[in-house]
């Protein structure tokens, strides 16, 4: 099921430059594989060779990404994030009514979204809701304590209409990547000074062992920029991806019947609502709450029409 729902999700055209960071990424991973363990291995360098020992690196890329992707590597967000399951009490019967509610009209919009989503609380008094994987839905403390019935309504509505879209998964392979990625950095930078102390010590002069370090030195460096490289621009390729399925979680809250609520929402939490500058958008996850604003009564006047 998560294979399928991951799959469907790569080929969203709003989720065009996401898809390609992570395509991009896998193809890294298999060339670095197919490399790195043909020459560990001590194998004779053949295509063949090449190309199994790349497919095992996409594989166990995949398989990392799919546990993620489970409720095994939700739970372990969960608690990683340090979120408590919200039991249903006297005290929490509010919420629950509004989460319910919210619930069983996303589930009318998209009859595909799963019957097993949980609220979660997270003891925070960051203003803030989020969703996690296919069946978490976090909300802070001061979610609950700053807004009101409808507006967190309209909030947990586009909650759900990430879930619908299944906008974490892209995000969760990419994460994955990076880390092996990261790996591989490490270990080509634990290599690249285990030489350059090989080289000083091989050298009797004090020359020899400066430039030893020096290679070293060097060495970690360039690798570790490129690596920083590579992340940033996909962090720019998915804050990109980011900021359009914003727009849709919106969309679909207006399309459950909750666009009143989320625009009062927004409208609270930003008083400043001023334009980003391209270079901060550029870093953003978000869209301007302004252009938020203003398509969602766009969507509110088409629906009305």
């Amino acid at each position: 099921m998560y294979i399928v729902s991951f799959l469907k999700n790569l080929f969203r055209p709003r989720k065009f430059l996401c898809a390609l960071y992570l395509l991009m990424n896998t193809a890294l991973v298999f060339f670095l594989f197919g490399y790195a363990f043909t020459s560990f291995s001590g194998s004779t360098y053949d295509t063949k060779t090449f190309v199994v020992n790349g497919l095992i690196g996409v594989a166990i890329n995949l398989a990392i990404t799919l546990l993620s992707l489970s409720p095994i590597g939700e739970a372990y967000v969960r608690m990683k994030e340090k979120v408590q399951k919200m039991e249903l009490t006297g005290d929490t019967a509010g919420i629950y009514a509004i989460f319910e509610e919210v619930y069983a009209a996303a589930k009318e919009k998209n009859p595909k979204i799963g019957d097993k989503i949980k609220l979660y609380y997270k003891p925070t008094e960051e203003v803030n809701a989020y969703a996690l994987g296919h069946r978490t839905v976090i909300v802070t403390h001061g979610l609950i304590n700053s807004m009101d019935a409808d507006m967190i309504k309209g909030v947990l509505a586009h909650e759900f209409g990430h879930i619908s879209s299944g906008d974490s998964d892209l995000k969760l392979g990419i994460s994955v990547s990076n880390s092996i990625l990261l790996i591989f950095t490490v270990i080509i930078n634990l290599v690249i000074t285990f030489f350059s102390l090989v080289i000083g010590l091989a050298s009797k002069k004090a020359s020899g062992w400066i430039a030893g370090r020096i290679f070293g030195a060097v060495g970690v460096f360039l690798v570790t920029l490129v690596y920083g490289i590579w992340t940033k621009l996909g962090m720019l390729m998915v804050n990109a991806t980011s900021r359009k399925d914003e727009y849709a979680a919106d969309a679909f809250a207006v399309d459950c019947g909750f666009g009143t609520d989320l625009y009062n929402a927004l409208d609270a939490l930003d008083g400043v609502k001023a334009k980003s500058n391209f270079f901060s958008l550029l870093a953003s996850t978000h869209p301007d709450t302004v252009d938020r604003l203003s398509a969602i009564r766009e969507r509110l006047a088409e629906k009305a029409a």
